[in-house]
């Protein structure tokens, strides 16, 4: 088997690697790495993927501006969300055509804010108060299936599923605060989600590239939370240096609606971003590979106020039985 035939085989899952941004900065890494677009031709049997991201969110932004702390009467202050995502990818390709997968992701997740007292607390002498959350324990975890067929030199697909409501979203502090939902390790909703790829070479030599989009809506909810539509587009390409070694650029690009309901903070929530992403891979065994990737903000702009990463990392481990 050639290099790219064996990088990244890592989940069918196309929504998996997609962030998931909001004004408390809850977020996984928008990085694309899933198999229906990374590989030239999908083996039948059995991969597994185990993908580690750090994303520390420490700007606030207003618009597409960096802020600082505002102080706001009966508001709080976002300082800092740090994530480190551990997810859990495996699949099953049936054929050449057909492919099913399932996601679990662990999440470790802690967040720090200001909450300022209100005109009525100030006149009375409150103080502002730092607030914490330190929350861990398994996410939503997404199942997915997909179709694609080969035309000559490129390879076009669909791809859908349904993102399940299995993480947690109660979760409260030491001091018995509930988090914001869009804190929270999952959301309460189920949502579907629905895409399309293309891949292709160029003629004889070792450069790869590919197109994928993706939709994603709940079509059920609990306790007052709708998160907000998200619609991504991911470009990438890729070049093998050697036998083993290749190296990746890609640009992630997403917008995310405004969430609604009860318990959501629709003034704060949805924006647009544009990151970019390089990164490389080394296959050391056959069926066996690690790779790496660092993605940077090109242009954010959100919502209200919401805190917002400079730099992410992501690094893998995947294996084909």
């Amino acid at each position: 088997m050639g290099l790219y035939s064996r990088v990244s085989i890592i989940c069918l899952l196309a929504f998996t690697a997609s962030s998931a941004s909001a004004n408390c900065g809850s977020a996984f890494c928008s990085i694309n790495t899933n198999s229906e677009i990374q590989s030239d031709s999908a083996e039948p049997g059995f991969h597994l993927n185990l993908r580690y991201e750090f994303d520390d969110l420490d700007q606030p932004r207003q618009g597409s501006k960096k802020v600082g702390v505002l102080g706001e009467p009966g508001g709080h202050d976002e300082l800092q969300t740090t994530n480190h995502n551990l997810i859990l990818g495996m699949d099953y390709v049936i054929n050449q055509n057909w492919g099913v997968g399932v996601q679990v992701p662990y999440l470790k997740r802690k967040h720090e804010h200001i909450h300022n007292p209100d005109d009525e607390g100030i006149a009375a002498g409150e103080e502002a108060e730092r607030e914490e959350w330190d929350l861990s324990g398994v996410g939503d975890v997404r199942v997915s299936g997909r179709y694609q067929l080969e035309t000559g030199s490129i390879v076009i697909g669909l791809h859908g599923g349904l993102k399940l409501p299995t993480g947690k979203f109660r979760a409260t502090n030491n001091a018995g605060e509930e988090a914001e939902r869009t804190l929270q390790l999952g959301t309460g909703s189920t949502d579907i989600v629905v895409g399309a790829f293309a891949k292709g070479t160029n003629a004889d030599t070792p450069l790869r590239w590919f197109v994928q989009s993706q939709w994603q809506h709940a079509i059920a909810t609990k306790d007052g939370f709708r998160p907000g539509d998200d619609i991504t587009l991911d470009l990438g390409l890729r070049y093998g240096v050697t036998h083993a070694f290749a190296t990746n650029v890609q640009l992630n690009t997403r917008y995310k609606r405004r969430d609604s309901g009860a318990n959501s903070e629709p003034d704060e929530s949805g924006g647009t971003y544009i990151y970019f992403s390089p990164g490389m891979s080394y296959a050391f065994a056959t069926g066996t590979q690690i790779y790496a990737f660092v993605q940077v903000p090109l242009y954010q702009s959100v919502n209200g106020v919401q805190l917002t990463p400079s730099t992410s990392y992501v690094v893998g481990l995947n294996y084909r039985f």
